[in-house]
């Protein structure tokens, strides 16, 4: 594989393109990235066809730049002081400041509701958005497994569910999972953001999974057995992935 940068001129706006040249590609194909638009091709097509096929798509790499430009524009402003993270189902004021230490330090004040980062004053500014996002998904992590390691035998323990092993990693699409022949359940280490039922529900769920594999009948009659309101908690979830207030 082989790759170089293209410069698209649409309107006002001049779109990076990365080409990357593949062996086994049979036809041109355009993904959008969230690190940028990438085209992917094979070796022996020459430029000519390649800026035809481009030309033939302006309007949607036009409107999908502008897109992926507005979201990189938001996640560089996410952790400004006054946005809001979602900790234990609750809304925390971010609060940056700096420090002469050569580390990140976070600190949360449960009741005022601010969760202040303290930054290197030396860090450079395009360093910032790493460092944080890095800090605060080891922060999320901890804090998820330290609280999994009460939840999980509480309910394990209630329900009579034995599991085998946990392993909590950053998952962004998926509360939990779980394989039921080995009895292995996974989850997110963002759970710790979601209110302390949320957490229960989902726990409860991925154990069910072990003594019913799929989500038949019988299986949500198990869950609502320990989780009443489980519906109304599946609407609490469903409307935190529509808000996407678990991104980081």
């Amino acid at each position: 594989m082989s790759y170089k940068s293209y410069i698209l001129k649409i309107k006002e706006v001049e779109v990076p393109i990365c080409i990357k040249n593949y062996k086994s590609a049979k036809t041109m194909k355009i993904f959008f990235k969230e690190e940028g638009i990438v085209l992917t091709k094979p070796f022996y097509v020459p430029k000519r066809e390649v800026d035809f096929f481009l030309q033939t798509k302006e309007e949607k790499i036009y409107e999908k730049y502008k897109n992926l430009a507005e979201l990189k524009r938001q996640k560089e402003e996410r952790w400004e002081t006054g946005k809001t993270i979602l900790y234990q189902g609750e809304e925390y004021q971010i609060e940056k400041c700096y420090h002469k230490e050569d580390c990140i330090r976070i600190r949360m004040e449960k009741e005022q509701k601010r969760f202040y980062l303290f930054l290197p004053e030396q860090i450079q500014k395009e360093e910032e958005q790493e460092w944080i996002e890095k800090a605060v998904k080891k922060l999320l992590k901890n804090n998820t497994e330290s609280m999994l390691k009460e939840k999980l035998p509480f309910w394990s323990k209630k329900m009579n569910i034995p599991y085998q092993s946990v392993k909590v990693r950053d998952a962004k699409t998926r509360y939990g999972s779980c394989l039921p022949k080995t009895k292995e359940l996974h989850f997110t280490s963002r759970l710790i953001m979601l209110k302390e039922e949320a957490v229960d529900a989902i726990v409860v769920h991925e154990l069910c999974h072990i003594v019913y594999p799929n989500h038949q009948k019988e299986f949500y009659t198990f869950v609502e057995k320990y989780i009443p309101n489980y519906k109304e908690i599946d609407s609490y979830l469903k409307q935190i992935e529509k808000t996407k207030k678990l991104e980081i």
